[in-house]
């Protein structure tokens, strides 16, 4: 990878340590068609920890960095079948540059945690604290958000981090650490994004998806909400999780979720979501 996508001040993902490759657990989006993604070497992109990514530098970033850990748990997983002596130079180099892309976008978005995160500073709450806090959610975000879905990774991010913030600063104050849901939370300063106008139609959208989760049937609306983390007591999940849950196959699950997910679509098309505004 081209030395221009990553910040002259930020150390580059070491080579991951051989002894732990076999029992590392890598993680990548499910619902990516890998044989159609073509390798991209990213090195057109000069980034830094001040860029806005568009969305077409968001996908590419994400799509190469999901392409990375599935073709490194491939290339394992073969040679596990194998031969266990095989040589994992390659595993090697996916992990490598997989981990490379996820730590500029950690970099990237850190801002994000940082605004979201000044919304809970005060005397018991440093905003150094919160926003290590917040990032350790923003790794995990990261590493669970699925780019073909057609939403930007901030939408995603955001509600996560403030959801789990929320639940920090209350459950380290030795209250009762009651689930908090991401509307409780304030809304996030980018005032260049977060006019009136859009949060009213954010609130509008919440409000339409809370109705319209309850045409899904009860399997396939605790699907959606456990991979999106919607809701006051859902934290993203795999689709792995979901099945080891559930009792069936990850695949069965990716498919309940698609089949959701084309339910919901079909009942959006058919709303005009100004109408609920007003």
């Amino acid at each position: 990878m081209n030395g221009a996508l990553f910040f002259p001040d930020v150390q580059t993902a070491s080579q991951p340590d051989r002894s732990t490759i076999q029992t590392r657990d890598i993680t990548f989006a499910d619902g990516l068609d890998y044989d159609a993604i073509p390798e991209d070497d990213l090195s057109d992109l000069e980034l830094d920890r001040t860029s806005v990514l568009t969305s077409e530098t968001e996908s590419r970033l994400f799509l190469q960095m999901n392409r990375c850990y599935y073709r490194a748990s491939q290339l394992r997983d073969g040679r596990q079948e194998q031969s266990p002596c095989f040589d994992d130079s390659t595993t090697e180099e996916e992990l490598a540059r997989g981990d490379q892309i996820r730590n500029q976008l950690v970099v990237i978005f850190h801002k994000l945690t940082v605004s979201i995160a000044k919304h809970f500073v005060s005397s018991r709450h440093s905003l150094e604290e919160l926003a290590s806090e917040g990032d350790a959610t923003l790794i995990r975000a990261i590493t669970l958000f699925d780019p073909s879905r057609g939403f930007r990774f901030s939408t995603y991010a955001t509600y996560a981090i403030r959801r789990r913030l929320a639940r920090y600063v209350t459950s380290s104050e030795h209250l009762r650490a009651a689930p908090v849901d991401f509307r409780d939370a304030p809304p996030i300063p980018d005032r260049r994004r977060w006019t009136l106008p859009y949060e009213q139609a954010m609130e509008a959208g919440v409000q339409w998806l809370e109705s319209a989760l309850f045409e899904l049937t009860q399997r396939e609306r605790y699907i959606i909400r456990c991979r999106f983390g919607w809701g006051r007591e859902f934290e993203p999940r795999t689709l792995q999780e979901i099945a080891d849950e559930l009792g069936i196959s990850r695949e069965r699950v990716r498919q309940l979720e698609a089949k959701a997910i084309t339910k919901l679509q079909e009942i959006a098309a058919k709303i005009d979501l100004a109408v609920l505004q007003s």
